[in-house]
């Protein structure tokens, strides 16, 4: 019996990972290019319109997690959250796809940004709480690698299956349209298969993590008497010295991670001059990715402490993205079309999307091992706001990775709604040697944060000690 509730958990924060991923995918690889290259929108606009609302994740994500650590409710502290976000959640992710005709710039612009606000909303109202279950379900330094392990596998699993549909049905190269990425439709169509398959695996996970609200903390009798002492309680948690070297490194590493992704279809169309089936054929390579790193996170976390994991994974990440660029540019690589460019990429792009997984998980099972080192020092159970810093560490990240590349393409003024045979040379070559300095620059810098993250293996089982400790002599 213990093995199928095991098993059961795991189905529900993957499920939990599923709506994510494809949430990412769409915001993360299309909503740019469609907006600009389809729509028309100038890039920088939809780059601001979809970062914008950053500021009201600054606010929303830990008031959300302050609110559901002190819920009180039949359904426990969680759930209620998890439950109203569903149908706000998935419909606003098909209405981001189906912005009304004949709108003018200005009124597509404020459509998109509505749009991007209420998504965000209605996904700190879901992702907060879910995340911050995770706690609460184990307290094993180990074990919460592996839940998270299970979660982020799921993600970047179902955001590669997005894709992968994005680029071989959704937008396959045709006669009607020889640039696929061009068919407005298939994006609609997407759009609307996304957001029902958000509704389902939003759903299973409040179900399968149901019958598990009895067993879950229970919210303290709250003694706070006012906005002011949750404002002080909020800020003397997110000041935290590891809370925030996370945050920080998970910014910088995501908005790298973000720009690149946003990027990628750019690079892969007209710098790698790359046709829909070999896009398509890398993005099923990519579903390979979340296998490897689902059996490699577990082992290395296991031997190593999950900073240093991370840190050698980021520093591979870096190297095998910026590599092929440098060497292109240096004219050290062979030229499109030759037998050794598609092969070399594919594999290239498998193992950094492995390492960007693992990079991923271990940032939020060290973010968890926050819990037990704030109860320490303050006796309040935090998990609510301490999810927050990793929702609001995604959006941001996805917002700023966005906006860096928004930036980047109206930079070097690269063409709106051009097909790739069209594109001038000199802003193919710009766009590869903004590429590899872009990605670097952020990734060393979100490394050199995770060294004022002081929480190792040896430290949690103190803590935990700790806790005994203090729960015994009550």
């Amino acid at each position: 019996m213990k093995w199928l509730l095991l098993v059961k958990n795991r189905l529900s924060f993957g499920s939990a990972g599923m709506a994510e991923g494809i949430i990412d995918c769409g915001l993360t690889y299309f909503v740019l290019i469609y907006y600009s290259q389809v729509l028309g929108l100038p890039a920088t606009l939809a780059s601001i319109a979809i970062a914008v609302g950053l500021a009201i994740d600054a606010v929303s994500d830990p008031l959300i997690g302050w609110w559901s650590d002190h819920f009180r409710s039949r359904l426990g502290r969680r759930h209620p959250f998890v439950y109203a976000s569903i149908i706000p959640l998935s419909l606003s992710y098909y209405l981001i796809w189906v912005p009304p005709t004949s709108l003018s710039e200005s009124g597509l612009f404020a459509y998109l940004l509505v749009m991007c606000v209420c998504l965000r909303l209605a996904r700190t109202l879901y992702s907060v709480p879910m995340i911050a279950l995770v706690p609460e379900f184990t307290r094993d330094y180990d074990e919460r690698t592996s839940v998270m392990n299970v979660w982020s596998s799921s993600l970047f699993l179902w955001g590669t299956l997005t894709a992968v549909g994005m680029y071989s049905y959704w937008l396959a190269d045709s006669q009607a349209y020889p640039d696929g990425i061009l068919r407005g439709a298939g994006y609609v169509e997407a759009g609307l298969v996304g957001g029902l398959l958000i509704f389902v695996a939003t759903l299973a996970s409040a179900l399968g993590t149901h019958s598990a609200i009895p067993r879950l903390e229970n919210a303290p009798q709250s003694s706070v008497t006012g906005p002011r002492e949750v404002l002080s309680q909020l800020h003397e948690t997110l000041a935290d010295r590891s809370l925030l070297s996370l945050l920080a490194a998970a910014i910088l590493s995501g908005t790298a991670a973000g720009a690149v992704n946003v990027l990628w279809i750019y690079i892969n169309s007209y710098f790698w001059e790359l046709e829909s089936w070999q896009m398509s054929w890398i993005m099923l390579g990519h579903l390979l990715s979340p296998a490897i790193a689902f059996v490699v996170t577990p082992l290395l976390a296991r031997r190593h402490n999950k900073r240093n994991v991370w840190i050698w994974a980021s520093i591979a990440a870096t190297v095998s993205l910026a590599a092929p660029l440098a060497l292109r540019t240096m004219g050290l690589f062979p030229d499109n079309g030759h037998p050794f460019v598609f092969p070399f990429l594919l594999v290239n792009d498998i193992l950094n999307i492995t390492l960007l997984v693992i990079t991923f998980t271990l940032n939020a099972s060290m973010l968890m091992d926050v819990v037990e080192a704030r109860e320490v020092e303050t006796g309040r159970r935090e998990e609510g706001v301490i999810a927050a810093v990793r929702s609001f560490a995604m959006k941001a990240s996805l917002a700023l990775g966005t906006i860096v590349a928004g930036l980047a393409l109206d930079f070097i003024n690269f063409p709106v709604q051009t097909a790739v045979g069209e594109v001038p040379e000199e802003a193919i070559t710009s766009i590869g040697l903004l590429y590899g300095p872009i990605l670097a620059i952020l990734s060393f810098a979100s490394i050199s944060m995770l060294y004022f993250y002081r929480i190792d293996r040896q430290t949690h089982l103190d803590n935990l000690e700790k806790l005994e400790r203090q729960t015994s002599n009550k």
